[in-house]
């Protein structure tokens, strides 16, 4: 927000959004204060801030420093030995507080107190002896406050337009719930949603932002599809899509598997060098931010997914791009295709996983090269091969992932191969399974394989029978060349090799010389994972490899891609539209209705949570709030309002449910008393108060602790 390099503005956002936290309980106490004034109520102290009383102003004893209840109370004293009552006459019995955390307010009533249901009163002014109807309309004054603040900041944000994500496919990931989406209002369009498409509605709510799809599917019900309202370009009519979203693996929240629309910009990094190590290995070195890709192969685009499409069409052939730079200037960028690899299916850890193969000959896991130091942990760094995982040796990289999973919460050694060198590192492994560094395969930096593991390929989506068995895992072509994880592959029929993607290439060069055969015979020299011999070199060998001709055919099917396959669309800035209301009344209808409609979600969250679909540690307490707050504020002053649009409606829904403590309890016992005719005794009133701060205490101890434990990756 204020353009603040690192630790600086990262504080500077963090001062921000307390301020404003700070304040919107403040608007919450206020309406309490301005209620219990109207009721009659004797208000003893209202403060802005809590901890130590920094000054105070009390009428008829003026501004003074720390507090001035002291010398009241001692002139309370005297009237009572009836001294200096026509002073006492002319000073206020409210104290305004101003206090030194800048964190909310509060409001002491006379004969109210949450933390204290015995402090009651007998006097005329007491909270006690006002009419129940009244106290009730004090107790909801903070709620209403919140609400109504929060349509107010709304509207200032809708008048003024937020940037936000329409709501466009950019990517469908393979085998996700969106792509086997079933077009149920019409017959003759196959299933997937596919990219370019908007999502209108979601469960018949209409969607204005992309993240606003997120938090619709996430909240849908598990065991009934998810109906989607869509514009697909070219089709005339919306068409509704039915999906069954599922639990993503990393989050545990229900998603449809889409990623938003992204622009033809390239982005600007605060980290500069990882923008440009991510660049140079896509094939983009040179490029500056703000540069656009306007054309390739001198056909106009507008965004990058046009740029993967050409790719996977190219043949091979060289794709001839066109960026344009803020000044006019163009400047014309060659990328030569890479060969992508085959997907398949296995069962690791017991569960049917998506892996990524060639022949059966798998990858291993490395660090993201590309990836900055500060981004890495426990001793690992950019581009160090997992060559062991526990005892296991040369673990794929979906099996090494899976491995490492499976260990949460626990010590796990590691060995990595970093330049030639073996070393052996000791890690823990958070409770979500996971080390901390960003995961990517060696497919493009070297021929070391896992071991052949049983493989299956990806079923098709049958919309007829979405419960069908997935086909069975059977061995592969891998199987009958390496009997050893960790052999590498040197040459292919004298042709070296460098990595797995330059292995298609070789094989099909290799292939031709027996056109008519059905099966072909290739000489294969491998490297063994065995001691060198005396002379210090690596142990080799050659042997047959036989491929049928169905083996042949389906590497020269395989797809081509970027250098660096998807990664390229990390370069681009996301499309970004203005969420604007088109008139002064416009703005206010859209901010009650937005404030009705996170009201909603708000509720719908605490059903989820006994349903299993939402966890606790989804939730955000004050840590992950703030955490939160500081990202939200790099996107502008709009998006803070917005936020805090968003944190007083939640603030009003947790106060008024019907717990003890907060005010929703409390309305409770106003109606019990208002039908009773009696107030709920006060043993109840303080047990139902320690049970109301138990709970409270235990739920904001796990939030800090998950937000604690995200904000430090573990």
């Amino acid at each position: 927000m204020f353009e603040l390099p690192g630790v600086t503005g990262t504080l500077a956002n963090l001062a921000v959004i307390i301020i404003g936290f700070g304040g919107i309980i403040f608007v919450h106490e206020l309406g309490h204060f301005l209620a219990a004034k109207w009721a009659g109520i004797r208000v003893l102290a209202f403060s802005m801030g809590m901890g130590p009383i920094l000054f105070s102003y009390r009428k008829g004893m003026g501004l003074r420093r720390g507090s001035t209840e002291p010398d009241y109370r001692r002139m309370l004293a005297a009237e009572a030995e009836g001294v200096n009552k026509r002073d006492l006459n002319a000073v206020s019995p409210t104290e305004y507080r101003f206090s030194a955390l800048p964190i909310g307010g509060y409001v002491k009533m006379l004969g109210q107190e949450d933390a204290n249901p015995g402090a009651v009163s007998e006097a005329a002014d007491s909270y006690q002896n006002c009419p129940v109807w009244k106290r009730m309309v004090v107790i909801s004054a903070g709620v209403v406050m919140n609400l109504i603040s929060a349509a107010i900041l709304f509207v200032i944000v809708f008048m003024v337009g937020l940037k936000v994500q329409p709501p466009v496919i950019g990517s469908v990931a393979p085998n996700s719930p969106a792509a086997a989406a079933i077009a149920i209002s019409h017959e003759d369009i196959p299933p997937g949603l596919l990219p370019e498409d908007t999502i209108l509605e979601v469960e018949g709510h209409r969607m204005r932002a992309f993240n606003e799809v997120a938090t619709e599917v996430a909240m849908s019900g598990r065991g009934r599809p998810v109906r989607l309202l869509v514009d697909r370009p070219g089709v005339e009519e919306p068409i509704v899509f039915e999906a069954s979203a599922r639990a993503d693996r990393q989050t545990g929240l229900l998603d449809l598997g889409i990623g938003p629309a992204v622009s033809g910009a390239l982005a600007r990094w605060k980290e500069t060098d990882l923008r440009d190590r991510y660049a140079q290995i896509v094939g983009l070195a040179g490029l500056n931010p703000g540069d656009r890709l306007v054309a390739v192969n001198d056909v106009p685009v507008g965004r990058p997914t046009e740029l993967l499409e050409a790719v996977r069409a190219s043949g091979g052939h060289p794709v001839h791009t066109l960026f344009q730079r803020p000044d006019g200037a163009t400047v014309p960028v060659t990328i030569t295709p890479a060969r992508a690899l085959q997907a398949g299916s296995a069962v690791i850890a017991g569960d049917r996983t998506r892996v990524e193969h060639l022949l059966g000959l798998r990858p291993l896991l490395r660090v993201d090269p590309a990836a900055s130091p500060e981004d890495t942990r426990q001793g690992l760094e950019p581009g160090d091969i997992l060559i062991r995982i526990g005892d296991a040796d040369f673990p794929s990289r979906e099996d090494a992932m899976a491995r490492i999973r499976a260990a949460a919460g626990k010590p796990l050694q590691l060995e990595v191969l970093r330049a030639g060198e073996r070393i052996t590192l000791d890690t823990q492994v958070s409770r979500a399974g996971t080390i901390g560094f960003f995961p990517d395969s060696t497919a493009a930096a070297s021929a070391v394989v896992a071991a052949p593991s049983r493989l299956a390929p990806i079923p098709a989506s049958d919309p007829d029978n979405p419960d069908a068995d997935p086909p069975p895992t059977a061995r592969t072509p891998a199987h009958e060349l390496i009997d050893r994880p960790g052999t590498r592959i040197l040459a292919i029929a004298d042709r070296p090799v460098a990595n797995l993607l330059d292995l298609p290439d070789a094989i099909l060069a290799a292939a031709e010389d027996q056109p008519d055969a059905d099966t072909v015979t290739i000489p294969v020299t491998l490297e063994l994972p065995l001691p060198h011999q005396p002379d210090g070199r690596a142990p080799t060998e050659t042997r047959d490899w036989t491929l049928t001709r169905d083996d042949i055919d389906a590497l020269r099917a395989l797809d081509w891609s970027l250098p660096g396959g998807d990664l390229a669309l990390v370069l681009f800035e996301m499309e970004q539209t203005i969420d604007k209301a088109a008139t002064p009344l416009a703005a206010v209808a859209r901010g009650i209705s937005k404030s009705r409609q996170v009201m909603n979600q708000t509720y719908l969250t605490f059903l989820r949570l006994f349903q299993g679909t939402v966890r606790v540690t989804h939730l955000k307490g004050p840590v992950g709030i703030a955490h939160l707050g500081t990202q939200v504020a790099d996107q502008g002053f709009i998006w803070v309002l917005f936020f805090l649009g968003l944190v007083s409606v939640n603030l009003a829904v947790i106060n008024f449910l019907p717990l003890p403590i907060v005010d929703g309890g409390q309305f409770l016992m106003l109606c019990y008393e208002g039908i009773r005719r009696k107030p709920v005794p006060i043993v109840f009133q303080n047990v139902a108060t320690l049970a109301g701060l138990a709970l409270i205490g235990a739920v904001f101890l796990i939030v800090t602790f998950n937000d604690i434990r995200a904000l430090f990756g573990a």
